[in-house]
């Protein structure tokens, strides 16, 4: 039986050593995660805005939704980093489904003129709906738990989709003193044409007037999405009669 020598085998050993603590060191990228509530408007479970961000999870799904493509910033130290930010399932009263950021979006008393923070995220119909000629027809932004505590203050939350409806105007979800002030806690926008996928961005801004005694602050932003079952065109709608025609009569050929 042929040995090997200590010499050989050191080599062989270490080899097998890097090879093995680079795939304990290789980051596992995980499937999509369904967060569809089951009960309620918010899902039970959520996952974090950084494992969406790092890769750590591919993306997520909710109902006939598919959300993937997330990136975050911020411009304030007062902003939440990405691991503190939870995203979890939505389903709006009329029943479409879109996702929920929670986290503490704020700006304090006494520091930077304003804290901004910025998401994006592609939401798309699923490969059953896009089958079936469904597509995203209206955008529904939600804003929860915002208050600001002085004058001069405002939280105001902008949802556009520059990219595809770039004359479309910015849905605005707000709680301001500036004036009168403002209390503004849902919009909606139809989009024309409808899509197969929507890129989302979302700027996040909070301002603590001078004089304020808290922060301008809020804790809760969802959006949902609508849809239409788009009609096949005329000629396509011809195209597809033609070829059942010609099959029905073949298949009468060969019977005959």
């Amino acid at each position: 039986m042929m040995r090997l020598h200590r010499m050989t085998f050191r080599p062989l050993f270490a080899a097998l050593l890097i090879a093995t603590m680079a795939m304990v060191a290789a980051p596992v990228r995980a499937a999509f995660i369904d967060l569809t509530p089951s009960g309620g408007s918010n899902s039970s479970s959520s996952v974090s805005l950084a494992d969406l961000i790092s890769g750590a999870v591919s993306g997520i799904t909710v109902g006939d939704k598919v959300f993937t493509g997330f990136s975050y910033s911020t411009l304030s130290a007062d902003m939440p980093k990405a691991v503190s930010v939870s995203v979890e399932g939505f389903k709006d009263m009329n029943g479409n489904w879109g996702v929920t950021f929670q986290g503490a979006f704020m700006d304090l008393p006494g520091g930077d003129p304003s804290s901004d923070a910025q998401i994006g995220f592609d939401v798309a119909v699923n490969a059953t709906g896009i089958a079936n000629g469904l597509r995203i027809s209206d955008a529904h932004l939600f804003l929860d738990g915002a208050n600001v505590g002085g004058p001069n203050s405002s939280f105001i939350v902008d949802e556009s989709f520059a990219q595809q409806f770039p004359s479309l105007p910015p849905l605005v979800a707000q709680v301001t003193t500036f004036g009168p002030g403002i209390t503004k806690l849902s919009d909606s926008a139809n989009l024309n044409p409808p899509v197969k996928m929507l890129h989302v961005f979302k700027d996040i801004n909070a301002i603590a007037g001078a004089g304020s005694i808290a922060p301008a602050r809020g804790t809760v932003i969802s959006q949902s999405f609508s849809q239409t079952q788009i009609v096949p065109e005329p000629a396509v709608a011809v195209l597809s009669l033609l070829g059942m025609v010609g099959f029905v009569c073949k298949r009468n050929r060969q019977r005959g």
